[in-house]
């Protein structure tokens, strides 16, 4: 090194351990006999080196971690990438297969290694900023219970069978459907068929989609806690956030996961979203054991969350959807390095109808070894499931019209065959008509009473809250049905201007059948405005060409004089022609006074129904946000402009 200039780095041999510096030169060397090991960390900026840090691992702290300075010193570090350093080193399996462990290893480590303390779901710094890609995990062989991230593993049976029968119940997309309405069975009725299968088997995952916490005033009244409850109480295993999850805001999710996480048995699973420093927000995956059969069951939750619930309530979150894709492969592969069978319970869907382009199809056809996926988010009912290359995709709808199954026939730790399938609201309700009740001996399935008491104490201080008053109106609002859907009124010119100012667009159109009661001067409570806006329609925003803005009214005001539930009220300013021909009546339209350009492209409000192409709305074209409920739109309008009193 003193002879020759231009050598960065010796890394020598046939000496002590040493790190010394000569003629610019670092000069480093572990101890013989593998009594240590030496790193070199070279920091790098622009392909220049900038920092250079030797360090010597003695044999030591690596035989007996716990009394180690190093290990001590880095334990932080190694936390906030969701394992521990304070814990015994595991041999290698392929190495000892080979020579036999070592007799200091097997008095250093007479137990297999102990799982280090599992990161808590919610925590902030529960994992390192590219979680796609686990980090190296402290052992990788099968059999063993160290996991990235400090996941334990969770053993649902362990009666020792070696030829089984497992059952995966999956839901999706209740939307805060508690109860039996809108052609869904209910939890009450769900509660009652775990019940009676967990009395015949514990090799049962009960498993949901997301999208499940928000959706009805029993729901959204107590912001999600009445659903976590009752999910509780069906004893659900795991559950991936969907994008109505964080209507309430990231900040009550993340509390929720972590209530969820130190009182109950549900993990919140999410393995693409990311807080503003690049960290997981939740744990990405849980493992649960049968048997010694081993499954990983991973979150994702879509992209599209960042324009499909308001702005607000993702702030600073980031959700990966170039990662999902790109880098997945890796994280799967070393997946099946410790498990027999990877699930991945997604918030996906199977419609290409968001800004990421992210489908549940798209991610099987990229990344292979996903044995199943279990999807929500698209509302898609397949009732025997979609193979998708060796993948098998499963979603049951939505609302609990649909409870999914997949029963899987394990043998010596192998999925020797599949069977999915879907129970209907209508089997359930009425077993006594189903055929495939009958072939069970199943002729009735009462509510369970524990969930149906719960319901009940909660529907009643549902409506403690429905008495609250929130505004104080001068005057009676018009939400006359012949009225709202013929012209505007008083009340539908506040509800749009309501709608435009929420989302930020240029312009409301909504449809006057969405209207349903009248608001009497006076105090106005929350459940009065329940009862003016009783859909759970969510606030969406919408790219829309001046041309299409006219073909829009002309929709709306087509069946006139008729009454018309497709009616358009809007904040615009519409000169039209009551008797002309349908199609030809909308003479002008003014934003602000000025004339809608044709050839321009505005941003306007409306609801989730008519960007579907409800009552006919054909013409609204890509959605770019979606935000809160119409009602929670107009009940904070309302308490802003007219303050209770």
């Amino acid at each position: 090194c003193k002879s020759l200039n231009g050598i960065d780095l010796f890394v020598d041999g046939n000496g002590d351990a040493l790190a010394e510096t000569v003629n610019n030169t670092l000069i480093v060397r572990a101890d013989g006999g593998l009594k240590s090991i030496g790193a070199v960390q070279l920091h790098v900026e622009n392909g220049k080196v900038t920092s250079t840090y030797p360090v010597v691992l003695p044999a030591s702290d690596v035989l007996d971690p716990m009394k180690s300075a190093i290990a001590k010193a880095y334990e932080p570090f190694a936390r906030a990438m969701g394992y521990t350093l304070m814990t015994t080193v595991p041999e290698d399996p392929a190495v000892v297969s080979l020579i036999g462990p070592s007799p200091v290893a097997k008095a250093a480590a007479p137990a297999p290694a102990p799982a280090p303390a599992p990161a808590p779901a919610p925590a902030p710094v529960a994992a390192a900023p590219a979680p796609a890609v686990a980090p190296a995990p402290v052992a990788v062989a099968k059999g063993t219970v160290v996991y990235p991230y400090g996941v334990t593993e969770i053993v649902k049976n362990a009666d020792g069978a070696k030829e089984f029968d497992l059952f995966i119940v999956h839901t999706n997309d209740v939307h805060g459907h508690i109860e039996a309405v809108d052609g869904g069975m209910g939890y009450a009725k769900l509660a009652t068929m775990l019940k009676m299968g967990r009395a015949l088997t514990d090799n049962i995952l009960y498993l949901d989609a997301g999208d499940t916490t928000h959706g009805t005033n029993l729901a959204n009244m107590f912001e999600g806690e009445t659903v976590g409850v009752a999910l509780d109480m069906l004893g659900l295993d795991a559950i991936a956030p969907g994008n109505h999850d964080f209507n309430y805001g990231k900040d009550r999710l993340i509390e929720a996961a972590k209530l969820a996480s130190e009182y109950t048995n549900i993990k919140v699973l999410s393995a693409n979203v990311l807080d503003a420093n690049g960290y997981l927000v939740f744990q990405p995956y849980q493992v649960y054991d049968f048997n010694g059969f081993k499954i990983a069951v991973v979150g994702l939750t879509t992209p599209d969350t960042a324009t499909k619930t308001h702005p607000k309530n993702v702030e600073g979150l980031s959700f990966m959807s170039d990662v999902i894709v790109q880098n997945a492969q890796a994280a799967v592969d070393l997946a099946h390095t410790m498990v027999d069978y990877v699930i991945v319970l997604g918030h996906i869907g199977l419609d290409y109808d968001g800004a990421s382009g992210v489908t549940s199809d798209l991610i099987i056809n990229n990344v292979k070894g996903i044995d199943l996926f279990i999807d929500g988010h698209s509302h898609t009912v397949l009732p025997q499931g979609k193979k998708v290359g060796d993948s098998l995709i499963v979603s049951t709808g939505d609302f609990l019209k649909n409870v999914g199954l997949v029963q899987l026939h394990v043998k010596n730790d192998k999925v020797t065959a599949t069977y999915p399938m879907l129970i209907s609201a209508k089997d359930v309700l009425d077993p006594a008509a189903s055929e495939l009740a009958r072939s069970y001996g199943i002729t009735s399935i009462p509510d369970d009473p524990q969930v149906s008491e719960y319901v009940g104490y909660m529907k009643a201080q549902l409506s403690d809250k429905l008495n609250k008053v929130i505004a104080t109106i001068p005057e009676a609002l018009d939400g006359v049905r012949d009225n709202v859907r013929t012209k505007p009124t008083n009340l539908s010119r506040l509800i749009t201007q309501a709608m435009t100012a929420e989302s930020g667009a240029d312009f409301t159109i909504t449809n006057g059948g969405g209207i349903r009661a009248s608001m009497k001067a006076g105090n106005v409570t929350i459940g009065d405005v329940i009862n003016v806006l009783p859909f759970t329609n969510i606030i969406t925003v919408c790219e829309i060409k001046g041309s299409e803005v006219y073909a829009a009214l002309e929709h709306g005001y087509s069946m006139l004089p008729e009454t018309n539930g497709a009616f358009s009220q809007t904040d615009l300013q519409v000169v039209y022609n009551r008797f002309g021909a349908p199609g030809k009546r909308i003479l002008r339209v003014l934003l602000n006074g000025k004339a809608i350009d044709k050839n321009a492209t505005y941003k306007v409000a409306t609801n989730d129904f008519m960007a579907a192409g409800g009552d006919g709305y054909s013409m609204f074209g890509r959605v770019l946000t979606e935000g809160s409920l119409l009602s929670d739109v107009f009940m904070d309008f309302l308490s802003k402009y007219y303050p209770a009193k």
